[in-house]
């Protein structure tokens, strides 16, 4: 379930104290602290990469993407934001990355956590430097990756404390766009006919809107459940053997598993949720990243809508396309999922370089 919740895809002011830390040497310039920072209802467990010597006043703090994610954003072996974090620390940028809840040192639960929740806990983190006497920090950077691009835009518009926003591959769409991309994405390599594909994105639309409205479900489960079997059907292949019996049995299955990964409320509280209106009221820099063979949140379907809502806003705005990137932004050939466990464990040329320049830049 949760590889799929990962490719249907892609966080008041709570009281809180330091309750847990532990210090490692990162490098001779820097050191990494672990925190555990306590909230109304959770715990959050996170890591303060702090270098010797600051060069900005400003702390970046990273969110992650969909699905319940580690604080380095670990992704089929990847270590996403430690190595971004290690970047940065190396040239005197602070950042703080952290556990989604229930994963890791954070507590709480993450299926049943909503956008507003996970907001909390970033507005938490942030109260937190803003109060201590042992790590103080009143200027943030928020950075966010895929999903967590959509967090950083909500929390930024109303909390003076943010300075800059930076979006790497971060949708402007409302993820029900993303989803029904990514439906027929699917079918990319696939000789199914166009009405059959445009079938199943409707399909998987009408679910996720009777899921929605809580009106009509068993009608779009049914009509789900049968849209796959036609489509098994059609797929199969001339030499198999399958019975009748068996696919109706796996389109069973399947519109089964759906219905419950539509239903969850780390999903559903994103679905509809639409980030271009708060980027339309930004007022703080924004550096946004993107993958030119991301198809996650692919740059044609993304990039016009948030740099019209950057236009509206006003703010000042800065786009970098990294021609062979994924969504992780890794150097890759053909930017599929199947690809991401096979390719070297590091970004793209002159992506760090980048993010670190336009920070430094925009401090001076």
């Amino acid at each position: 379930m949760k590889k799929l919740i990962t490719i249907v895809i892609i966080f008041f002011l709570w009281h809180q104290n330091i309750v847990a830390q532990k210090i490692d040497s990162n490098d001779q310039n820097s050191r990494e602290i672990d925190l555990i920072i306590e909230a109304d209802d959770v715990k959050i467990g996170g890591t303060l990469s702090i270098p010797t010597k600051l060069n900005t006043s400003s702390l970046v703090i990273m969110s992650s993407g969909s699905g319940d994610q580690d604080r380095d954003e670990t992704l089929e072996g990847f270590k996403i934001f430690k190595v971004i974090a290690h970047h940065l620390a190396s040239k005197g940028i602070a950042s703080f990355r952290y556990d989604d809840r229930g994963v890791g040192e954070s507590t709480g639960d993450f299926v049943n956590s909503t956008i507003n929740d996970h907001a909390k806990d970033l507005e938490s983190i942030m109260d937190y430097f803003n109060t201590t006497k042992e790590h103080p920090f009143n200027d943030f950077i928020l950075f966010g990756h895929s999903q967590g691009g959509i967090l950083t835009g909500k929390v930024a518009i109303r909390n003076e404390s943010v300075k800059k926003v930076i979006l790497m591959g971060a949708p402007s769409v409302p993820l029900i766009e993303v989803v029904t991309y990514q439906v027929r994405q699917d079918y990319e390599h696939t000789d199914l006919p166009k009405n059959l594909i445009e079938s199943d994105v409707s399909a998987h639309n009408k679910l996720m809107r009777a899921i929605e409205d809580d009106k009509n479900i068993d009608e779009a489960y049914q009509l789900f459940r049968q849209t796959t079997e036609s489509i098994l059907n059609e797929m199969k292949s001339n030499g198999d053997m399958i019975d009748d019996e068996k696919i109706k049995q796996q389109a069973i299955a399947k519109a089964d598993e759906f219905k419950i990964i539509y239903a969850l409320p780390s999903l559903t509280s994103f679905l509809y949720y639409d980030p271009s209106k708060d980027l339309e009221q930004l007022e703080v820099p924004v550096l946004s990243l993107f993958g030119g063979l991301d198809f996650r949140v692919p740059i044609e379907q993304n990039k016009d809508r948030m740099e019209n809502a950057l236009l509206k806003s006003g703010t000042e705005y800065q786009f970098f396309t990294f021609d062979n990137a994924n969504h992780f932004f890794q150097q890759a050939t053909t930017g599929s999922k199947d690809e991401y466990a096979i390719l070297e464990k590091k970004f793209v040329d002159n992506f760090l370089e980048e993010i670190s320049a336009w920070i430094l830049h925009k401090s001076n």
